[in-house]
């Protein structure tokens, strides 16, 4: 934020393991914090703003879509809006957000994208 267009780290999560995203594409749960899908390390900043591991959400390129009004993301209520964005490291589209109990969503913490805006 389980929504079926995501792909969701899966390890046990301590409260707040901030930034659980990076294991996904080695599956190793031991490093996940630690290093982004293509190796390279998570800032710090990274893991106090984004998320924990139930939060993230990895997309392919055909989820995500640019509209003159912002970002649409399949699975995801509302416009992310241009220029909220962050370069993403690895080169994938990332996005943190939280599904609750009833199934609302939050609003979302980070998206990152391969390029920035328009």
């Amino acid at each position: 934020m389980g929504v079926s267009m995501s792909v969701r780290l899966r390890f046990p999560a301590a409260i707040l393991a901030f930034c659980g995203l990076l294991g996904f594409a080695a599956g190793n749960n031991a490093s996940a914090h630690d290093q982004w899908a293509n190796g390279d390390p998570v800032p710090a900043w990274v893991k106090r703003a984004c998320c924990g591991p139930d939060d993230v959400h990895h997309l392919t390129r055909d989820q995500v879509h640019e509209t003159v009004d912002g970002w649409r993301v399949d699975g995801y209520p509302d416009i992310i809006p241009i220029g909220t964005e962050q370069p993403s490291p690895d080169g994938d589209y990332w996005i943190f957000y939280r599904t609750l109990p009833n199934g609302d969503k939050t609003r979302v913490y980070c998206f990152f994208t391969p390029f920035q805006g328009t």
